[in-house]
């Protein structure tokens, strides 16, 4: 099957480059409300993840056993920005726990706020692991292992009893036995699983209508669900393109971004879960495609959806608009439904 092109650059008046990818909407009961190319190839979710990875933060008891605030919750499902607002709540966390940043593992890097064009790099700034964008899932783990007493060495490997736990929540929210899927290493250092796309979209359509599952798992996701619409800015960052979807929705709409073009959405009054993939791994074209599934659901009017910028221009070093990133009609084609 050929991924139909959902974003292309044009320059002038001609297409110059074309993002291919593929997408499916979801119900809770696995039904396929939509779906466009390849779905049940596999893909790595990456961070678009990272709401089913917190599950065990509150299933456990941790997050409740350390007093966790819903800043807190939402700070462990983030890629977040690095940005002052961030930092200083994961030093509170860490705090909380009688730890300091050196019990965690996931690298550090630039902080990305600092590729904003709205940011001026600092020669001062000295990055640190809380940086990362990804110490927020870091520490939410690291919670759960210090709450069930057990080493946090090591808890990034596959073997651990705290990636054990996440594969056994991955693989309930999936319906698929992740522990037989092939994986790699995410870019924080935790495993990453190579699952078809169809799956993602029913572990979103769960997380948008939890009533079919467990009680406590409900209450869990509920929990995560208010978090994140509570504190918009903490799953990612000021002007930071989740953020805003989550701000100008009034959390109509939860999204989360994955590296390698994946993007994720929850529709909790549709009760829809959305999976995305641009082939190349773009990120601004999966976001732009995504927006472009959200408007032909309905779910955007169209104030919202220009404040969303659905096309950014292309510029000249002197920031002349010479062309566009834009969706194309991908949305409007015969449509590919079906239940799986």
């Amino acid at each position: 099957m050929v991924n139909p092109v959902m974003v292309e650059a044009t320059r002038g008046r001609l297409p110059e480059s074309h993002h291919r990818g593929r997408a499916a909407i979801v119900d809770s009961l696995g039904h396929i409300i939509r779906s466009w190319g390849d779905i049940q190839a596999p893909v790595f979710g990456r961070s678009s993840l990272k709401l089913i990875q917190a599950i065990p933060l509150i299933e456990s008891g941790a997050a409740d056993a350390f007093h966790l605030t819903p800043e807190e919750i939402a700070l462990s499902c983030a890629s977040h920005l690095g940005e002052e607002m961030h930092v200083h709540l994961l030093e509170g966390w860490l705090k909380k726990l009688g730890k300091d940043e050196r019990i965690l593992e996931c690298g550090i890097h630039r902080p990305l706020y600092m590729l904003s064009s709205k940011k001026v790099p600092s020669v001062y700034e000295n990055p640190s692991v809380l940086h990362n964008q990804c110490s927020g899932k870091h520490l939410g783990i690291l919670t759960t292992v210090l709450h069930r007493n057990e080493h946090p060495e090591g808890y990034l490997l596959k073997e651990h009893p705290a990636q054990k736990r996440i594969e056994q929540v991955l693989s309930e929210m999936m319906s698929i036995d992740i522990s037989h899927t092939p994986h790699g290493t995410d870019g924080c250092g935790i495993p990453a699983f190579a699952v078809p796309l169809y799956n993602i979209a029913l572990a979103m359509a769960r997380l948008s209508d939890p009533s079919h599952l467990h009680y406590p798992r409900q209450k869990a996701i509920q929990r995560i669900l208010a978090a994140v619409e509570a504190y918009p800015e903490l799953i990612a960052g000021t002007d930071a393109f989740d953020t805003k979807v989550i701000k100008l929705t009034q959390g109509h709409v939860i999204c989360k971004g994955g590296a390698g073009g994946v993007q994720v959405g929850i529709i909790p009054s549709l009760g829809l879960g959305i999976a995305l993939k641009i082939d190349d791994g773009n990120i601004k074209a999966a976001e732009i495609a995504f927006l472009a599934i959200l408007r032909s659901l309905g779910c955007l009017d169209e104030d919202i959806y220009e404040k969303l910028e659905p096309r950014l221009s292309i510029l000249t070093h002197k920031n002349k608009t010479v062309g566009f990133l834009q969706p194309t009609n991908f949305t409007t084609l015969l449509p590919e439904t079906g239940t799986h």
